[in-house]
């Protein structure tokens, strides 16, 4: 990941604070960083209103999912056929 990228993710301040952190220190901001994120992982698995939402778009957005499936069935069905035929689109 380019590192520009990574500064302008980082909370205000935190790149100047670890610049002189020894090797101890950094593998401490990893570990804890990585306990930060299964925390806030187990957290998100156990909102019930964030299940809930996923669960309302799921079903909101079946319908338009289902339809473009069957577009797409068409249309790998319909290059099938003409590769059947030894035909191409190229040729027409």
């Amino acid at each position: 990941m380019d590192i520009k990228k990574i500064l302008k993710k980082l909370p205000t301040g935190f790149a100047e604070d670890v610049a002189s952190f020894n090797a101890a220190q950094l593998k401490g901001v990893i570990l804890q960083s990585e306990a930060n994120i299964r925390t806030v992982e187990q957290e998100r698995e156990a909102d019930d209103r964030l299940r809930g939402a996923k669960e309302i778009v799921k079903d909101l957005a079946g319908p338009y999912r289902d339809a473009v499936t069957a577009q797409r069935a068409k249309i790998a069905y319909a290059f099938h056929v003409m590769e059947e035929r030894g035909e191409s689109i190229a040729s027409e």
